[in-house]
């Protein structure tokens, strides 16, 4: 009995020894199929259109950071650790040389099965990165712990940017800017004439104007911009440091490109990228305008005394020629409005660097075109100004009058009334 038990477990376990290979010559088990791992799915990056074109890129991530490399070309530098923008580098001198890129997705990519694709959306300046909406094969994409989206590859998969909403609007926005508008003693700067503002887009350009209280004198206006701001420095210093921006000439100058129908100076800033603030400085009470220059042409005295040249002080303290031809055209008078009093000739006159003066142009026939063009500045005559009826109550003369205002003189100026 024992011998029988022996021999039946011995033929029972060779019967299992030998299951696996009738199992591999039979259907009824089979193999666990490796052969996923070698197929190929294309995974493809949907470029930007034309409208786009320029404003957004999928960059290569590894654990949540963008990969870069050295592109001649490249808007990128590694400095402090770190790869950025050099407008984000507050000295230029610390601007390294070498230019980087990000690494890109770009077309159609074969991947192997199984693999995950991880990568970030990078944006232009211009492009708000916080409102780009990715979608895989249609479907909503999110990011991970790690701010980047990673795609499992199971089959062939289009990934894309939304650039417009099922509406037709944009839906990947471009960046917005504040523009400060600023008041003090004399002026106050205001959006144009039934007009409001919330915010710039980026390289938009911002139209403004300046009024001038009844009593105060803009002869020696200067508006300029101030782009961005150093909160640090603006805060320690307060709202001197606007002032000191003007002299050392770090702010933007602006120039008056016309007048409109309640006497307010025409601004405009072009190509905004940043915040910005209106400054201005320069109007003064009537009774003082002229105290102004009378110091100006004092600390000239001075400098040239002692031989002193510094280029932000010649700036405000030189003396410009302005002359006036109107030589060319009939039935048209002229007053000009000055803080300066040094007339060389009833056409010519010197005024003090950064004042500017105003020029009132009379005519009677309102049909008569008049042009009133000055060199630099407006060359083309484009400044815009408005005519106004002036009824002279006591002769009944009818006559129409219209201001031109230049600004900011740092140069020898020629004005043609044509």
């Amino acid at each position: 009995m024992k011998k029988t038990l022996s021999v039946f477990l011995a033929v029972l376990m060779t019967v299992f020894c030998l299951v696996p290979a009738f199992a591999a010559e039979g259907d009824e088990i089979e193999a666990p199929d490796s052969s996923e791992s070698t197929v190929k799915h294309t995974v493809t990056f949907q470029a930007p259109s034309f409208e786009f074109e320029g404003g957004y890129l999928y960059a290569v991530s590894v654990d949540g950071e963008i990969q870069y490399e050295p592109d001649e070309n490249g808007e990128y530098v590694f400095f402090d650790g770190r790869y950025m923008l050099p407008s984000n580098i507050v000295h230029e001198e610390d601007v390294p040389d070498e230019r980087f890129s990000p690494v890109q997705y770009t077309g159609s990519v074969e991947v192997a099965y199984g693999e995950t694709v991880a990568f970030k959306v990078v944006t232009s300046e211009k492009y708000n990165v916080h409102t780009a909406a990715v979608f895989i094969n249609g479907e909503p994409a999110r990011l991970n712990a790690q701010d980047e989206y990673t795609v499992y590859v199971d089959r062939d998969l289009l990934i894309n940017v939304a650039e417009y909403d099922a509406n037709g609007q944009p839906a990947l926005l471009r960046n917005h800017f504040n523009v400060q508008l600023t008041s003090g003693d004399g002026y106050k700067v205001k959006t144009l004439k039934n007009e409001n503002y919330n915010v710039v887009y980026y390289g938009d350009s911002f139209y403004f104007r300046v009024h001038i209280s009844k009593g105060y004198s803009a002869s020696g206006i200067k508006v300029s911009v101030q782009r961005g701001k150093n909160n640090d420095l603006s805060e320690f210093i307060g709202e001197d440091f606007d002032i000191i921006g003007e002299i050392m000439g770090t702010n933007e100058a602006l120039t008056s490109y016309g007048i409109d129908e309640d006497g307010c100076r025409l601004y405009r800033i072009d190509n905004i990228t940043t915040d910005c603030k209106i400054i201005v400085s320069g109007v003064q009470e009537e009774a003082s305008a002229g105290i102004m220059s009378f110091l100006k042409r004092i600390l000239r005295l001075i400098l040239n005394f002692f031989g002193i040249h510094l280029d932000f002080l010649d700036s405000i303290t030189a003396y410009y020629s302005v002359n006036i031809d109107a030589s060319q055209t009939d039935g048209v008078t002229y007053t000009v409005i000055r803080s300066s009093s040094d007339e060389l000739s009833p056409n010519t006159f010197n005024v003090t660097g950064g004042d500017g003066i105003t020029i009132v142009v009379t005519k009677k026939d309102f049909l008569q075109d008049v042009n009133v063009m000055w060199t630099p500045g407006n060359e083309l005559g484009t400044y815009q100004t408005e005519w106004i009826t002036d009824f002279n109550t006591v002769t009944g003369e009818v006559t129409y009058s219209a201001v031109y205002n230049i600004d900011n003189i740092s140069a020898d100026t020629r004005i043609v009334i044509s």
